[in-house]
């Protein structure tokens, strides 16, 4: 290519400078782990050159990465205007290499630039609109609602929420919010059951924990769910909807392998992973080094129980308003939902708190914990043990919405499927529905085994939730 000054991106009299920054072995010519490496010093920022600067990157049998000021398609061995002396590069002169700088310093294509390189974010924390589309195709896939249309990006990055959220809107005024979040963070499970339509092989907590629906972009339904009512299947199946789980699978397996402990002295393959996988997205959405560092270590907390982090663009998402979707909310009997997160968390965990012990049958233990639960007078309770035993309806779910019984999947999933056809033209068979179970409501979890007073007392909590439930009947 020919050699081309600064005044031909805007800086006069100003020549190509670069300086390798870091030289990276690799296995192979793998460009994906060169550019996440390149995306870390893009980071990292620059102040020590004059001018525009670059990140350049080549891949051979080793990852090399520079830092130009100038014009990286320049010829390596430009002079520095010091007669005799080349300007100082540490690009290989080898053919066997390839080189990747930003596209617009080479307009005709000669060399190639991965978006992992664009600059995404400006300080209000948008998204250019020249890269903001290729983006937004990459984190939530090629599919849209019929008729909608994809507005703006914009990076999130604070102490408790990591995101990407696109703004998309219908004809008008109607827009939502489609969102993918590295804080809270998707999480897939490398043991067994290898079965992806098992409820434990993906945990995605981030939609219902910000209080949003599960929104695949291509289909219209937005996922309404609540804490023990098949919340974990329903965010297996809310991937499967968005057509996630291929990738999963495929991450799962090569994840399988890679961090197994064999051969891997000082955790250098889970150290790898982390910085290829997790901290390219923590970089990519502006986040400082303290704020990165700690959702990095989120995505590899669990790893001694078989459970890893995965990038954004695997984890389902989540829309605030389902403009334009049909809402799916789910429900299970109030006293079977809290029979099960008495016996499966909180008395294996916490019972010694429970007053009675010494002269309360089991049942006659259960009745005491759900009217003081319900109350919300106890210390002993915790905002995560409240969330369990809230109300998944705080008013009537009014027509247009479809309730999601989990004591009948199979019917459900009719309901719901005649339901987008009918009101949405969405005639596609739906992915069957990865209940482990079948949610057989035993008598002992019914609301007639409870006393008088505290059958009352969960009537009318749990009021529009029965009246939902009345409609699966």
């Amino acid at each position: 290519m020919p050699h081309r000054r600064l005044k031909d991106v805007g800086v006069d009299n100003l020549e190509c400078h670069c300086k390798k920054l870091t030289e990276v072995a690799v296995s192979e010519p793998a460009a994906e782990g060169c550019a996440a490496e390149a995306t870390l010093w893009l980071a990292r920022g620059f102040s020590d050159f004059a001018g525009p600067t670059w990140i350049a990157f080549h891949v051979g049998d080793s990852c090399v990465v520079e830092r130009c000021t100038g014009h990286p398609c320049a010829e390596p061995k430009t002079r520095t205007g010091e007669p005799g002396k080349p300007w100082p590069s540490a690009r290989p002169e080898r053919s066997d290499r390839q080189v990747f700088v930003p596209r617009e310093l080479c307009q005709d294509g000669t060399l190639t630039i991965l978006t992992e390189l664009a600059t995404l974010t400006l300080k209000d924390g948008s998204v250019p609109p020249e890269i903001a589309e290729l983006e937004f195709i990459r984190l939530f896939g090629p599919q849209r609602l019929q008729h909608q249309v994809f507005h703006s990006l914009h990076m999130e990055c604070s102490a408790d929420v990591h995101r990407v959220v696109a703004k998309v809107c219908f004809t008008g005024s109607d827009c939502d919010e489609l969102s993918k979040y590295s804080l809270p963070r998707c999480h897939v499970s490398l043991g067994l059951p290898y079965d992806f339509g098992d409820s434990n092989f993906l945990y995605a907590p981030s939609c219902e924990r910000t209080g949003q629906f599960y929104c695949p972009p291509g289909v219209p339904v937005a996922l309404q769910l609540t804490l023990k009512a098949g919340s974990r299947s329903a965010t297996v199946w809310a991937a499967m909807l968005e057509g996630l789980m291929p990738g999963v699978v495929s991450a799962r397996r090569t994840l399988a392998v890679s961090l197994s402990d064999s051969d891997d002295a000082g955790g250098s393959k889970v150290g790898r992973f982390a910085r290829e996988w997790l901290e390219h997205d923590e970089m990519r959405l502006g986040c400082p080094g303290e704020l990165a560092f700690f959702s990095i270590s989120r995505g590899v907390h669990m790893l001694n129980e078989g459970r890893v982090g995965l990038p954004m663009a695997l984890c389902p998402s989540c829309c605030k308003t389902a403009a334009g979707r049909l809402r799916v909310v789910f429900i299970r009997d109030p006293v079977a939902r809290m029979s099960s997160f008495y016996h499966g968390y909180w008395f294996p965990n916490k019972g010694h708190l429970l007053p009675g012990q010494d002269r309360l049958e089991k049942h006659a233990l259960f009745e005491t914990w759900v009217e003081l639960i319900l109350n919300g007078s106890s210390a002993m309770f915790e905002a995560s043990d409240l969330d369990h035993v809230r109300p998944a309806l705080h008013r009537w779910l009014g027509d247009g919405n479809v309730v999601f019984c989990l004591e009948d999947v199979e019917k459900s999933l009719q309901r719901v499927e005649n339901a987008l056809c009918r009101g949405y033209g969405h005639c596609t068979p739906l992915p069957r529905f990865p209940a482990v179970k079948f949610y057989k409501k035993p008598k002992s979890e019914s609301l007639q085994s409870l006393s008088s007073e505290v059958a009352e007392l969960v009537r009318l909590r749990f009021r529009f939730d029965y009246e939902a439930l009345s409609t699966c009947q």
